[in-house]
């Protein structure tokens, strides 16, 4: 009996060893990326407005290393160019986002609904129609001004019966009454905005780098229906298809090689983790960082021109 006991002693504090570690930390994004210039469309004139909901989709990994050699702008180091067309993969050890695209129920908001950015429908609607210029529409081309037939679309379209099991809306309480408060940033005394991240099971290496950019929505200067406040890491050609009745479009989803090859999606107006903010990650071994993680910041405060 004794040694049966210490067999299952020994094998129940057993290390695996696992080379993968959860890497967590703070994010900042400075007030200046979460600024645009906003026409009011009763009075013509123009503002600076600073709101949270102009931060888009903010993607993380772990890399070998970064440099400013191949873009201009900090960027992983890629791997042989296979062919010319064709950048080199940057190989990630793994990474994750803060905020993903989820689909608000209109074909007019494909690629246009980052979670973690909108409380609820009202605040969605209000967004779009009082700071980006462009209300909603709804399936026959009517601007959609009530939440309650918003959350109606909703419900039918995805055959549910609460708010919670829609993603993209923050401030919602659970099946239970208890309050989820899924917005990803704060203000802080800055001024700035900050949001934890988590980068799950990341095939960890000595002194790999922590890096990232914020996809920034389009300008709201376009002046075309349905295209100010978009983003460039979503597809808008893939995603879920809805046919039905006449419906005939798709959700939209996140490109699948936004850390392999990240230079494919970056353009003037995004963000990115500067030279100057790149995190090392200097543990000898996963086990080591699991033992005791470092308080990691994460800055994105380089605009890509």
């Amino acid at each position: 009996m004794l040694s049966l006991f210490l067999l299952i002693s020994v094998g129940c504090s057993y290390d695996e060893q696992l080379p993968q570690a959860n890497i967590s930390g703070t994010l900042i994004i400075p007030a200046e990326a979460a600024t645009r210039t906003v026409l009011d469309p009763i009075t013509g004139e123009s503002s600076e407005v600073t709101d949270s909901r102009f931060i888009g989709p903010v993607y993380l990994g772990a890399f070998p290393s970064v440099t400013e050699l191949d873009y201009g702008y900090a960027h992983p180091e890629m791997g042989p160019v296979i062919q010319a067309d064709i950048e080199g993969n940057t190989y990630p050890y793994g990474g994750g986002s803060v905020g993903r695209f989820d689909f608000a129920c209109f074909e007019y908001l494909a690629c246009r609904t980052p979670t973690g950015r909108f409380t609820d429908y009202d605040d969605l609607l209000s967004f779009f129609a009082d700071v980006v210029g462009d209300p909603v529409q709804d399936a026959f081309g009517n601007e959609v001004v009530s939440a309650g037939y918003m959350q109606a679309v909703c419900y039918d379209l995805f055959e549910i019966t609460a708010d919670y099991e829609m993603e993209w809306i923050s401030d919602v309480s659970d099946y239970q009454g208890e309050k989820l408060d899924r917005l990803d940033f704060v203000q802080n005394s800055d001024g700035d905005f900050e949001a934890q991240f988590d980068l799950w099971r990341v095939n960890y290496a000595p002194d790999m780098k922590i890096w990232g950019w914020m996809d920034a929505p389009t300008d709201l200067d376009f002046g075309v229906a349905n295209q100010r406040y978009k983003f460039g890491t979503c597809n808008e050609q893939n995603g879920q298809q809805n046919n039905e009745y006449n419906n005939d479009f798709v959700y939209g989803v996140t490109q699948i090689d936004l850390l392999n090859f990240p230079g494919r999606y970056i353009g003037g107006g995004d963000w990115v983790v500067g030279m100057d903010d790149v995190i090392t990650v200097d543990a000898e071994t996963a086990e080591d960082y699991r033992a005791n993680p470092p308080e990691i910041t994460v800055r994105i405060a380089s605009k890509v021109e």
